[in-house]
C-alpha cells in the first residue's frame, strides 16, 4: 500500500495581485525542499513530496509526477493525477500548458498532458520493439466534464449527458461515453483539444478563462503478450488526468447569476471531496468510518483513485499573493491530509487461452509431477521447475473464463510459492498439488456464482414474458370492446351522427389498437425459446463437466510406474488423480466441493439473453 504523493507548485505573482498588495513578498515561505509555511496564518508547517517555487519549470513537474504515473500504467497499474487549487492558481496551465495546439517537444511551456502523451507512446514503441512483435498495445481516450453535478461527454458533437454506472467487474464507469483509439501523441492531443473547446469556461474578476467544471481525461492502455506456452497475457490500466475547477470566494470573484450558481456547485463538490479525504485519513489511522463517495459525481467517478486501486498524485497549485493567503492555507491543509491516504494498487492482468491449451497445460503439469516422482530429484533446480509449472497452471485456470482479474491468490499461494527455499523435493511436490487444488476450488466457486446469475436472469425473463402475455390479452379485450361499441353506434345512429367527431375518434382508437396488436410478437415463441435455452444450458453444463474429467484422465501415467516414497506425498498425488479422473462421478465431486462448468460455457448464451431483453423491451 502506497500513500498518495503530493507535489506543491507556487505560480508567479500576477499584475492584479501586485496592484492589490503593493508588495512582491510571497505569502508562502519555503523552509526546505519539501517543507513550506504561511507566516500570516499560523505557525504550522506543511510537508510534501516535492515543492516547486515560482521559477519551477513544466519539465520539473513532469519529471516529478507525470513520468512516474506513466511508468506505473505501463506495468498494469491504474494511475491518476489531480490538479487542485483555488481559481486562478495555475491548474490548467500546469495540466495543458500555454498553447491551444500540439507544438511538439520543442515547446518548453507545454503542460503535463502533452508531455505524458509523448512519454507514453515513446514507451509503447520501445516495448513493442524490444519484444520483437510479441507485445501489442492499444490506447483508447475519452474526455468528460462534470458541470453543475451533471456529466457531459465532451467528444460527442451534441455534448450529451452521461450516467454513472457501477458493475462488479468494471467498477464505476461512465455509460455510453465516446472512446476514440489513439496511436500517437498528436492524435491523443487532438482528442484532448476537441474536448477542451466544448468545456464550460467564463471570465471572473480573478481569472479571464476560469474553468466552471471538473474535467477528466481518461486513457485506457491495453497490452497483449503472447507467451511461449501459447497463452496470452492481457494487461489493462486506466490513466486519469483530472483538472478540477478552482474553489472561489464570491467576495473576490464578484460572481452573480449563473456564475454564482456554478461557483456554488463547484464549492459543494470540492467540499464533498474534502469530506471523503477526511474519512479516508481516519480509516488510515485505524478508525472506522463510512466514506460518502456517492455524495458527489466527482468522488464517485474517482473512487478508485482515493483509497482504492490506483497510483495517485496530487498537484497543489497555490498563489503567492498575500490577499489569497487564506485560500492558499486551505489548499495546503487539503493536500497535507490527502498525503496521508493509503491506496492499494494492484496489477490488472489476466491469462487467456482456449480449452485445448488449458488441457495441454494440465497434461504437462501431470507429466512433470510424474517425472519428479520417479527421479526423486533434489535441489533448487527441480523445485524451481515445479514452481514454474504451478505458476503457468495458475494463469491457465484464471484465464479460462476471459475478462480482467487482479492476480492475487491470497496468503496460501504466497506460502506455496515460497517453496523454492526448501531442500526437500517431496515437500515441494506436496505443496504443488495443494496449490493446484486451491486454484481449482476457487475457479469452481466462481463458476457456480456465474451459473446462479444466469439462472436468475432466465427466471426474470420468463416472469417478464408472462407479464407481457397478460398485457397482450388485456389489449385484445379492449380492442374487442371498442369494436363492439363502434358497431353499436353504427347500427343505432343515423348516417349523419356516424360521421360525427365521437364516432371518428372511436374509429381512430380501433385502428391504433389494431396496429399495436399487430406489432406485438407472439410471446409463446419467446417462451418456447426460453425453455430451449434452459435445455441447452443443462446440455452444455454436462458436456463441459465431461470435458474437464476427460482432460484430466488423458495421458495420465500409470500409478504403478513409480511409487512415492512419502505417505503424505502419495496421499496428495492420489487426491489430485482422483479429482481429475473420469471414474469420479459428478455426485462424488460435488460432495467434496461445488464443481460446476467453467463460466466460459455461458459466454455463448449472453448474446441470446441480450436478444431476449431487446424483444421484451419491444413488447
Amino acid at each position: 500500500m502506497d500513500n498518495i504523493q503530493v507535489f506543491m507548485r507556487i505560480r508567479p505573482l500576477s499584475e492584479d495581485e501586485y496592484r492589490r498588495d503593493r508588495t512582491t513578498q510571497s505569502a508562502v515561505r519555503i523552509l526546505s525542499e519539501d517543507t513550506v509555511s504561511i507566516p500570516s496564518q499560523r505557525t504550522e508547517t506543511f510537508t510534501f513530496d516535492y515543492v516547486g517555487d515560482q521559477d519551477c519549470m513544466q519539465e520539473q513537474v513532469f519529471d516529478a509526477v507525470g513520468k512516474r504515473a506513466v511508468d506505473q500504467c505501463m506495468k498494469g497499474y491504474n494511475g491518476t493525477i489531480f490538479a487542485y487549487g483555488q481559481t486562478g492558481s495555475g491548474k490548467t496551465f500546469t495540466m495543458q500548458g500555454a498553447r491551444d495546439e500540439f507544438t511538439g517537444p520543442d515547446d518548453e511551456l507545454r503542460g503535463l498532458i502533452p508531455r505524458c502523451f509523448e512519454y507514453l507512446f515513446a514507451r509503447i514503441a520501445e516495448e513493442e520493439a524490444r519484444s520483437g512483435g510479441r507485445v501489442k498495445y492499444l490506447c483508447r481516450a475519452s474526455y468528460v466534464e462534470i458541470y453543475n453535478e451533471t456529466i457531459y461527454d465532451l467528444l460527442d458533437p451534441l455534448i450529451r449527458m452521461c450516467a454513472l454506472r457501477e458493475d462488479i467487474k468494471r467498477g464505476v464507469f461512465i455509460d455510453n461515453v465516446t472512446e476514440e483509439t489513439v496511436q500517437d501523441p498528436s492524435e491523443a492531443y487532438d482528442v484532448f483539444l476537441r474536448g477542451t473547446t466544448s468545456r464550460h469556461v467564463s471570465a471572473t474578476s480573478m481569472n479571464r478563462e476560469s474553468s466552471r467544471s471538473h474535467s477528466v481525461l481518461m486513457l485506457v492502455i491495453q497490452s497483449l503478450t503472447q507467451m511461449d506456452t501459447g497463452m496470452t497475457e492481457v494487461r489493462e490500466s486506466k490513466f486519469s488526468l483530472v483538472d478540477l475547477a478552482g474553489s472561489e470566494r464570491q467576495k473576490l470573484a464578484n460572481t452573480s447569476g449563473l456564475r454564482l450558481k456554478e461557483a456554488a456547485n463547484i464549492n459543494k463538490s470540492l467540499s464533498t471531496l474534502g469530506n471523503v479525504i477526511n474519512s479516508l485519513v481516519d480509516i488510515a489511522s485505524g478508525k472506522s468510518r463510512h466514506v460518502n463517495y456517492r455524495d458527489s459525481k466527482l468522488t464517485f467517478l474517482l473512487r478508485d483513485s482515493l483509497g482504492g486501486n490506483s497510483v495517485t498524485s496530487i498537484i497543489a497549485n497555490v498563489s503567492p499573493a498575500m490577499c489569497n493567503d487564506m485560500e492558499t492555507a486551505s489548499t495546503l491543509r487539503f493536500a497535507q491530509r490527502a498525503k496521508m491516504i493509503r491506496n492499494n494498487a494492484v496489477v490488472n492482468q489476466d491469462m487467456q487461452g482456449d480449452v485445448s491449451q488449458l488441457q495441454a497445460e494440465i497434461q504437462r503439469l501431470k507429466l512433470h509431477i510424474a517425472n519428479m516422482q520417479g527421479s526423486q530429484a533434489t535441489g533448487p533446480s527441480a523445485t524451481s521447475g515445479s514452481i514454474t509449472a504451478v505458476s503457468s497452471m495458475a494463469g491457465s485456470l484464471s484465464g479460462g473464463g476471459g475478462g480482467t482479474h487482479n492476480h492475487d491468490f491470497g496468503p496460501d499461494s504466497h506460502t506455496l510459492l515460497s517453496a523454492g527455499t526448501y531442500d526437500s523435493a517431496a515437500a515441494s511436490e506436496q505443496q504443488t498439488t495443494q496449490f493446484l487444488l486451491i486454484l481449482a476450488m476457487r475457479k469452481l466457486r466462481e463458476s457456480e456464482r456465474q451459473k446462479a446469475r444466469y439462472a436468475e436472469i432466465i427466471f426474470e425473463l420468463k416472469d417478464s414474458l408472462d407479464r407481457q402475455k397478460r398485457r397482450l390479452q388485456q389489449q385484445k379485450l379492449v380492442l374487442k370492446l371498442a369494436k363492439s361499441e363502434n358497431d353499436t353506434l353504427r347500427q343505432g345512429m343515423d348516417p349523419a351522427y356516424a360521421s360525427s367527431a365521437e364516432n371518428t375518434t372511436l374509429r381512430e382508437e380501433v385502428t391504433e389498437l389494431q396496429a399495436a396488436l399487430a406489432a406485438q410478437p407472439d410471446s409463446s415463441d419467446i417462451i418456447i425459446e426460453n425453455m430451449l435455452l434452459h435445455e441447452e444450458l443443462d446440455s452444455l453444463a454436462d458436456k463441459q463437466q465431461q470435458q474437464h474429467m476427460m482432460g484430466g484422465d488423458a495421458g495420465t501415467p500409470s500409478s504403478s510406474a513409480t511409487s512415492p516414497s512419502h505417505p503424505a506425498h502419495a496421499d496428495a498425488i492420489a487426491a489430485l488423480e482422483n479429482l481429475l479422473s473420469t471414474k469420479a462421478t459428478s455426485v462424488d465431486l460435488q460432495s467434496r466441493f461445488p464443481i460446476i462448468p467453467d463460466d466460459s460455457v455461458y459466454s455463448g448464451l449472453e448474446s441470446k439473453i441480450k436478444q431476449m431483453k431487446h424483444e421484451i423491451a419491444d413488447l
